[in-house]
């Protein structure tokens, strides 16, 4: 038997007018069945280019941008979700599947704003991300993060704080600690310091992210946090090309783990990461998320007859859309 390995991704486009915007967002999914010795069989969701996917969103209220931003931003995140539970609950038959992205919704701040319509959306994603928890624990379904470009420092910051812990018991650190090691490290992030140490096909060791979930649920400010997120999420580097900087990939195990667990997911994850991504000395990044991406994309004639199409209805009801100055100066 091969694996059935899925990536979904996503994009949206937007047009601000003076008194609404408007936007199109559409997902796709793809599916690769990998086998020994077999080219791999690609099937997309819910079509090749997303056709029967999209969404169109206005917004008639005088919002700040970058409300309108995280409001976009929230239903392009349901969309994609939305559609690996469907799948899931299609087809039990996936091994793996890559977000492209972090597989815990972020940022967590939204939940709490001011803005009643944004904080509803937000709650409604936390119920759609438990939904695909609970699919993937009950069919046996690895849930990965694949995060393109991060400069996060999480990694690199608490190896620093333990260099100190480890001066007594390894004396090959004597010159390093001599050095001005917390100055120097303020300019490396994970990538930066991963890219240097890793060679490919290594890792770095795992490690807990996404803390500021668990500072919600400490607080007690919001008590179904727990119910959503009964999980404990890690991430880690994985170097998958010689002159690729390393992936940062993050999984979840449940409450009640060993830390031996976690690694050995870990391990497992690498193995199957690795032939799929690899196959580029220059781009390290599993090929399905790459064709997700590829396929998501929205293309410059595609954005066109959209819009046009917009703007042509909303003429035939006697509405008019007056652009903003910065789109349509006359010189």
């Amino acid at each position: 038997r091969g694996l059935n390995v899925v990536s979904v991704d996503g994009s949206s486009i937007s047009k601000k007018f003076m008194d609404v915007d408007f936007s199109f967002l559409k997902a796709i999914a793809v599916q690769y069945y990998f086998k020994e010795n077999h080219v791999a069989r690609i099937k997309y969701f819910p079509d090749l280019n997303g056709f029967n996917n999209y969404f169109v969103k206005a917004n008639f209220i005088n919002r700040d941008e970058n409300s309108i931003d995280a409001k976009i931003s929230l239903d392009m995140n349901y969309i994609e979700i939305s559609l690996l539970n469907d799948m899931i609950e299609r087809n039990s038959s996936i091994d793996l599947i890559i977000i492209d992205g972090s597989i815990v919704i972020t940022p967590i701040n939204l939940l709490f704003s001011k803005d009643l319509e944004i904080s509803k959306k937000y709650d409604t994603l936390l119920k759609a991300y438990q939904r695909l928890y609970s699919n993937c624990k009950e069919h046996g379904i690895i849930l990965i993060g694949s995060i393109k470009d991060t400069r996060t420092s999480a990694l690199t910051n608490l190896l620093c704080d333990s260099i100190q812990l480890l001066k007594p018991t390894y004396s090959k650190l004597s010159d390093f600690i001599k050095l001005n090691y917390r100055e120097v490290v303020k300019y490396l992030s994970d990538i930066g310091l991963f890219n240097r140490l890793l060679i490919k096909s290594e890792r770095s060791c795992i490690f807990n992210c996404k803390t500021e979930i668990d500072k919600i649920r400490d607080t007690g400010i919001k008590k179904e946090i727990p119910y959503y997120f009964p999980l404990s999420f890690y991430a880690f580097y994985l170097k998958t090309a010689k002159y690729d900087t390393p992936c940062r990939l993050e999984f979840f195990m449940d409450e009640k783990h060993s830390i031996e667990n976690a690694s050995k997911k870990a391990d497992l994850i690498s193995s199957i990461i690795l032939p799929i991504s690899s196959l580029n000395d220059n781009y390290g990044l599993p090929i399905p998320q790459i064709e997700a991406h590829k396929r998501a994309v929205f293309k410059k004639n595609e954005i066109d007859i959209l819009f046009n199409n917009l703007i042509r209805k909303l003429h035939l009801n006697g509405i008019s859309l007056l652009e903003k100055r910065r789109n349509r100066r006359p010189f």
